[in-house]
């Protein structure tokens, strides 16, 4: 296919600096691969060419690309992420900081490990999440390139003077032993690069042409390492999309674009500037959805965003009741869709949080849709899910000794392998169940005719006070909410997930604690209304139907509907896409505005424009009236009223007068209701 005016200037494109502002489906991989063949064919050593990547799976796709454009001389092309690349250079060159060939890297965990043990010799007990803090800052501020005061700067109102003491140490600690963690190979790499003038001369020499991609996602450590590689020369192209930058939260920044810019025009003069705004994706009505939403977003540099497929559906938004009503109706459509031909993997259902997935999960597997949960388990997959599942399935069965095995001891209560292993022996010899096994504990004898011991005789004891519950006239939801309570099953979240300040402090709620515990939560709440919905339904008829959900069966990838969140979804496109949960609260979500009020805003508007321009042919997006409380459980299946996210009507997917009845219709029912300003 013939490049587009503006990709022909980003190909033909030699020497100096260049920025390609490459919109959504703009086709900037062809044009990058088009561009070092170029360079090739007009006599450029193509080990002179360094292009750098974010991940494994993008550095992959440019090297068969550009080799099955332009042949074996293209794989003289160094293609790397830039971890990798600052591991060859830190190895190659780094003695002079202490650095061996045989580096060591450490990882997150041994991070956080270091910290702690820093902290013990400095007589602090710090806990997990403390130690996570530090790392947090000691790696913010070591990929930021500051100095000592931007750490204290940094830590101000985040941790205490001893504690950035810690983060101190920790970083001149791991520097004495010749290790590095993943900051540090940034960080490290550019001051290698700024205090060996040889090392940066020699790659200066070596390496005559670079190109960036996602530049978008930079950060200032790896800005300054392009810099220094780059020298007086300055030929290096920078690919990027400020409208697509969507992990702030972890350290990149939109600033890097513009930064970009201001250091070319500082360094040579110049920085030639081509916006990629044709968009060979999607059509264009959920072009122009897209880019009147995105037009909110504040401090951004506008591409004229244009599509060239013909003219197709228009997106549709609708507002239902209940995300089960939601997923229901996406199944119905999907089944659809796929009997009018749509492959099955050309469908995606995105959302922002991950545990919302259960309702379409459900959805689908009654209509017998086959799935794929990207980047992410199935909803029932989930330990905290089988956990429960297991305690309702021995409810219903006391012979179920698997759904036993697997519950007993959670949280711990003396009920081990051993001991489980002779109750099992004992009700199979009496063609009895475990909870016969229970009671009779006291007759059982090991095959020298010795009893049980009195703790395990206790853990019996403890094991059927929770499940002597009886089902017989009870709801499927009181008997579940019984056991998670007498179980103490939170106590075992705490257990395995919490973390804890010293050996005699309780375990504390960590984010992974409180996930799981959502979760429960929310499966508790989806059989409140199961009960509300099958009234005369027992505990067999439920699990029954809830079968159908955790068999891991599933067909053939191939032939899937994806799954994902919307943070997944980045570089990928489906025909059709539902991006469900569109309300306030959820997208943009609460947690991301409060933490950062402006930038966070414009992050999660990003986020969602990338949800929008994954669709190339349908968009369909959705919100519900009412969601369930996450944070508690009841009999009631408790809803809260919710309005439509801002970003709708931003999108112009609802009306203002639509917008306003529905904020309207939320305020009546009590659901949260906030102002809202955005630019435009």
């Amino acid at each position: 296919m013939k490049l587009n005016p503006e990709q022909e200037q980003v190909a033909g494109h030699v020497t100096g600096r260049i920025l390609a502002l490459a919109g959504p489906g703009s086709g900037k991989t062809r044009t990058l691969t088009e561009r070092t063949g170029r360079l090739i064919r007009g006599g450029v050593d193509a080990g002179a060419i360094l292009c750098l990547t974010f991940t494994n799976k993008a550095r992959d796709e440019m090297r068969q690309r550009i080799a099955g454009s332009f042949g074996q001389a293209a794989n003289a092309v160094f293609i790397s992420n830039f971890h990798g690349l600052c591991g060859i250079l830190l190895r190659k060159f780094g003695r002079p900081l202490g650095y061996e060939p045989r580096l060591t890297v450490i990882d997150s965990d041994d991070q956080i490990d270091l910290i702690l043990q820093i902290a013990r010799k400095k007589g602090i007990e710090a806990s997990k999440p403390q130690a996570r803090l530090l790392a947090t800052l000691a790696n913010d501020w070591r990929e930021n390139l500051g100095d000592d005061d931007a750490l204290e700067e940094l830590a101000s109102g985040r941790a205490s003077h001893e504690e950035t003491n810690i983060v101190r140490d920790y970083v001149r600690l791991i520097r004495e032993r010749g290790q590095v963690d993943f900051s540090g190979m940034l960080s490290e790499t550019a001051r290698l690069l700024r205090s060996e003038g040889l090392v940066q001369d020699k790659l200066q020499r070596k390496f005559r042409f670079i190109q960036v991609d996602e530049y978008q996602d930079t950060n200032r450590a790896q800005n300054e390492i392009v810099e220094l590689i780059a020298g007086k020369d300055d030929n290096v192209l920078a690919v990027g999309d400020m409208d697509q930058s969507i992990y702030e939260w972890r350290g990149a920044s939109p600033d890097s674009i513009p930064r970009f810019i201001e250091k070319g025009r500082h360094k040579t003069g110049s920085c030639k500037v081509v916006k990629l705004g044709v968009n060979y994706r999607s059509t264009p009505q959920i072009v122009e959805v897209a880019d009147r939403l995105i037009r909110h977003c504040l401090d951004r540099i506008e591409v004229p965003f244009s599509a060239i497929r013909p003219p197709g559906e228009l997106p549709k938004c609708v507002g239902v009741e209940t995300p089960d009503h939601e997923a229901d109706a996406i199944s119905q459509n999907i089944q659809k869709e796929i009997r009018e031909g749509t492959q099955a993997a050309e469908i995606a259902v995105f959302y922002r949080a991950n545990d919302m997935s259960r309702a379409v999960e459900q959805a689908l597997t009654r209509r017998q849709i086959p799935y794929t949960v990207v980047g992410g388990g199935s909803y029932y997959d989930r330990l905290e899910i089988k956990d429960v599942l297991a305690m309702l399935r021995f409810v219903c069965n006391p012979k179920d000794g698997i759904s036993f095995a697997r519950i007993a001891n959670k949280p711990t209560r003396g009920m081990g392998d051993t001991l489980i292993g002779r109750l099992e022996s004992w009700a199979e010899q009496q063609a009895a169940d475990l909870l016969t096994a229970l009671r009779r504990a006291p007759e059982i004898t090991d095959e020298h005719g010795k009893p049980l011991g009195d703790a395990a005789l206790r853990a019996c004891g403890a094991v059927l006070d929770i499940f002597s519950i009886g089902s017989s006239g009870r709801s499927v939801w009181s008997i579940a909410d019984d056991l998670v309570t007498r179980s103490r099953y939170d106590d075992f979240l705490k257990e395995r997930y919490g973390e804890k300040a010293s050996k005699s402090a309780p375990p504390t709620a960590t984010p992974e604690y409180e996930e799981r515990k959502r979760n429960v939560t929310e499966l508790l709440n989806s059989i409140a209304v199961y009960c509300r919905d099958h009234p005369r339904a027992d505990l067999a008829d439920y699990l029954q139907s809830i079968s159908l959900y955790t068999d891991s069966d599933k067909a053939d990838d191939a032939r899937s509907v994806r799954l994902m969140s919307l943070h997944a979804s980045k570089g990928l496109e489906f025909e059709v896409v539902y991006l469900i949960g569109c309300e306030e609260g959820i997208l943009p979500h609460h947690k991301a505005v409060s933490d950062r009020p402006e930038r966070g805003l414009d992050e999660e508007r990003r986020l969602c424009y990338v949800g929008f321009t994954r669709a190339k042919k349908t968009l369909r997006v959705t919100w519900c009236k009412k969601r369930q409380d996450v944070t508690s459980r009841s009999a009631a299946g408790k809803f809260k009223a919710s309005r439509p996210s801002r970003f709708l009507a931003e999108a112009g997917l609802l009306s203002a007068a639509e917008f306003e009845a529905a904020v309207a219709e939320a305020r009546t029912a009590g659901g949260p209701v906030r102002t809202h300003r955005s630019k435009g």
